[in-house]
């Protein structure tokens, strides 16, 4: 009976180590290409989420007119951890082009950090979507 025992905690072990999330992995990149969706982590037993970390500044480093570009990094961590994280970007995540700014996005399941959102899409296609609706009523105006 001991022996059965000792056979099904080192099965048990087995399956768990198995079983551990998996998250994309990359450091400082500038896009969502390469590295950050070809690099891959099998996270420890206590990582129940992926994160992906995005920045949009100026570098560090000089540029001839400050342009700002894209810091990416994706990893492993503690769904708790992410969510604080998250949290206490929500002030600092305004995705504008014109603004430094930071963001923190969480998810759980292997390999869900794969897309990330870089920028403001849907806000443009509003304000485009805003603009035509604007001309079109100033014409109206004008015919009557």
């Amino acid at each position: 009976m001991e022996k059965l025992y000792l056979i099904l905690a080192a099965l048990a072990t087995l399956i768990s180590s198995v079983v551990s999330l998996e998250c994309y992995a990359c450091l400082e990149q500038d896009n969502n290409h390469d590295k950050c969706v070809k690099t891959t982590k099998q996270c420890e037993q206590y990582q129940d989420s992926c994160v992906s970390y995005i920045r949009w500044g100026i570098p560090p480093y000089w540029t001839p007119h400050g342009e700002r570009k894209y810091y990416l990094s994706k990893d492993c961590t503690t769904l708790r951890e992410c969510k604080k994280k998250e949290i206490a970007t929500k002030t600092t995540c305004k995705r504008d082009w014109y603004l430094d700014w930071d963001c923190v996005e969480c998810c759980t399941g292997d390999l869900c950090n794969y897309y990330v959102t870089l920028g403001a899409g849907a806000t443009q296609i509003s304000m485009l979507t805003l603009g035509v609706c604007t001309a079109v009523a100033c014409i109206l105006q004008r015919i009557r």
